[in-house]
């Protein structure tokens, strides 16, 4: 029920990207009572995050809706069931029977116990690794229309490192240097950290379960790649922010390495 594409391409490059709530498929069973339509659905999942994660060679995409179950919530707040769920939407037209609910959860915990296994089997070659937690988010909730949120508080890329102990900080501002400033079409990106998004649960349970053998990092990329009222996709500028990201990330790596051999 919950279907995720798993590539582990390179072994030796010690970097897992995970795309959670790409996914827009929704079970039958589920479908039929989801009380909001389509168009509403896909707003509020994170469209081609699948491109992010594509960046590397070791990716797990996850092809399921969040709104069937939510991989970065706690098991309790993981399937929605009322409006304060999920941003005021009416996302289930009657109560999720019991037989279903359950059902929900015990997929919900067969994907953590299958990512546990993935990781275990990644740390084989790796004293460390990292896990990048890739997500996007709205800006234009006022409307299509509408002017955009007001960039204060809405950066371009959001580097989520709440779930971490401060000890790592510094090593995440030096990912927010590498990417912060970039000229992306005619703007420079505005990166910051743990603005509005400081991680979710995905990130806290792997970095609880795994300690300091893994290092994962929520990462939020604003949608100015797509229009996400409508789901289209605004192909020059996600390909430069891909490639941006992209380059950040495998310096970053580079930086990280120097640091471990002069340790």
């Amino acid at each position: 029920m919950i279907y995720s594409d798993i590539y582990l391409g390179d072994s030796k490059f010690p970097v897992l990207a995970f795309a959670l709530h790409n996914g827009h498929y929704m079970p039958e069973e589920i479908l039929q009572n989801c009380g909001i339509d389509e168009a509403t659905r896909l707003r509020e999942e994170d469209p081609y995050t699948n491109g992010f994660a594509e960046c590397f060679p070791n990716r797990i995409i996850v092809q399921t809706s969040r709104f069937a179950a939510d991989l970065n919530r706690s098991p309790e707040k993981a399937v929605y069931q009322k409006p304060e769920d999920a941003w005021g939407l009416q996302v289930r037209k009657t109560p999720i029977e019991n037989k279903l609910y359950t059902k929900l959860l015990k997929v919900y915990e067969d994907w953590y116990r299958t990512i546990h296994y993935q990781i275990e089997r990644f740390l084989q070659n790796h004293s460390q690794i990292i896990i990048l937690d890739l997500h996007s988010y709205n800006h234009r909730r006022s409307g299509p229309d509408a002017n955009p949120d007001s960039q204060i508080n809405n950066p371009d890329i959001i580097l989520g490192r709440n779930n971490l102990p401060e000890s790592v900080y510094p090593i995440i501002d030096n990912l927010r240097l590498l990417l912060d400033g970039n000229s992306l079409q005619n703007i420079n990106l505005d990166c910051r950290i743990d603005i509005k998004f400081s991680g979710g649960y995905f990130s806290r349970w792997v970095n609880q379960t795994f300690g300091n053998k893994v290092l994962c990092l929520a990462i939020e990329f604003k949608k100015i790649f797509m229009d996400e009222w409508t789901g289209e996709l605004n192909l020059p500028v996600y390909f430069q922010l891909k490639k941006i990201f992209q380059t950040a990330v495998l310096n970053w790596m580079r930086e990280i390495i120097s640091l471990e051999k002069k340790g």
